[in-house]
């Protein structure tokens, strides 16, 4: 009788460890964030002589969250990439250190200003320029990592997004 009470008991232990560990939930609905960048909106500040010249660009990356958890990143940061004319340039890092608090099956949007000088775009001012003064195609892009804490346990959660912009 013994060995009968145990099975249940045992299975009830296995197929219930999302009960057990609410962690895990966390988990699982922090893997389902999805990621979009909503606008990057570069502003060129020339003066001269060049090298003093500016950008700056305001970048918004909303996440959603499909899950029935609430989610609050700890921080998020990425890589900002344009493509244009048929070569990939590095823009700059992008920094949300605050992070964002997403409500179960909602919506937030992390903000960010990137002021970046024409030493570091010298390879990367023409296309950017092109892309923002001409409003020539480019592809925007940021892949990162969103950094959660659920529990007391800290994990990362990569993401990619991209924004097709002058078409």
């Amino acid at each position: 009788m013994g060995r009968l009470v145990a099975v249940p008991a045992t299975l009830l232990l296995l197929g219930g460890c999302g009960t057990l560990n609410p962690a895990l939930r966390y988990e699982e609905a922090a893997r389902q964030l999805r990621f979009s960048l909503d606008r990057v909106e570069p502003r060129v500040e020339l003066a001269f002589p060049l090298e003093r010249s500016r950008i700056r660009v305001l970048v918004d990356v909303g996440v959603d969250n499909p899950s029935a958890q609430r989610i609050r990143t700890r921080r998020v940061a990425g890589e900002l990439r344009l493509r244009a004319r048929g070569t990939d340039y590095a823009i700059g890092s992008v920094g949300f250190p605050e992070g964002v608090e997403v409500a179960a099956s909602g919506r937030s949007t992390l903000w960010a200003e990137i002021d970046l000088g024409y030493a570091d775009l010298r390879s990367a001012w023409e296309p950017l320029s092109g892309a923002i003064l001409r409003g020539e195609a480019a592809e925007w892009s940021l892949a990162g990592d969103a950094r959660l804490e659920v529990w007391g346990v800290e994990f990362g959660v990569p993401f990619r997004t991209r924004k097709e912009s002058g078409r």
